[in-house]
C-alpha cells in the first residue's frame, strides 16, 4: 500500500477520474528520523524481552516487512545473534471480505519460522482502526500459539474503532478523518519519508 489502508480506494478513484483528491500538507518524518526511531524501537524491544533470544519478528505485507527486516538488523548488532524475521499476509482476513466463502487455507510455515512459543513482534508501518490489526492476529494465531504477541507500529494516528493498541509506537500523529499518513519506505518506495497528506472534494 502506498497510503494507509482506508485511503486505496480514494487513489484508485483520482487515477480514474484525472482530478487530484490529495493534497500533501507537510512532511511528518525524514529518512534520518525513521532510522533513529527503528533504532530506538530496538533497543525498547531487547529492554522488554530481557534480551533477542527468544524474540521473532513479523512484518504485515507490505510495508511491515521491511520494517521487521530493518528492526530485526538493528537487534542482530545489538545482541550480537540473529533474529528471525517473517512476514504475515493478511488479504484473506481482512473483516470487509466476503464471509460467505471457506475459510482460508493456512500454508505451514508461510511465515517464515515457527512462532509456536515464542515472543512474537508484529510489525505495522500505521495503526488506524485496529481492523487490519485484528486481522493479523487472526491470521498469525492459525500458524501456532505464540508465547507473546506484542505491536509495533511507526505511527498512531489514531481512530480506533477496536480495543487495540501499540506497545512499540514510533511517533503518534493526532489526524482528522481527513487526513492520511503516507509512509514510503526505500525498500517499496525508493525512498523513506512519512507525509501527511489531505482529502480534497
Amino acid at each position: 500500500m502506498i497510503l494507509s489502508k482506508m485511503s486505496e480506494t480514494g487513489l484508485q478513484q483520482a487515477s480514474e477520474t484525472g482530478t487530484p483528491q490529495i493534497r500533501e500538507k507537510g512532511r511528518l518524518m525524514s529518512a534520518s528520523e525513521i532510522d533513529r526511531t527503528l533504532v530506538r524501537l530496538a533497543h525498547q524491544i531487547v529492554e522488554k524481552h530481557n534480551g533477542g533470544g527468544n524474540l521473532g519478528l513479523v512484518g504485515i505485507k507490505r510495508r511491515g516487512v521491511p520494517l521487521a527486516e530493518r528492526i530485526g538488523k538493528i537487534i542482530e548488532t545489538i545482541e550480537k545473534q540473529p533474529v528471525e524475521v517473517g512476514s504475515l499476509d493478511i488479504q484473506f482476513y481482512r473483516d470487509d471480505l466476503s464471509t460467505s466463502g471457506p475459510r482460508p487455507t493456512v500454508t505451514p510455515g508461510a511465515i517464515g519460522f515457527d512462532i509456536a512459543d515464542r515472543d512474537i513482534i508484529l510489525l505495522d508501518d500505521v495503526l488506524y482502526t485496529g481492523r487490519t490489526i485484528r486481522a493479523a492476529l487472526d491470521a498469525l494465531f492459525d500458524h501456532g500459539r505464540p508465547r507473546s504477541v506484542r505491536l509495533l507500529v511507526l505511527i498512531d494516528r489514531g481512530h480506533r474503532e477496536l480495543p487495540i493498541e501499540a506497545q512499540f509506537v514510533g511517533r503518534v500523529v493526532p489526524t482528522s478523518s481527513r487526513e492520511i499518513i503516507e509512509v514510503k519506505l526505500s525498500e517499496v518506495d525508493g525512498a523513506d519519508q512519512v507525509l501527511l497528506v489531505e482529502r480534497v472534494d
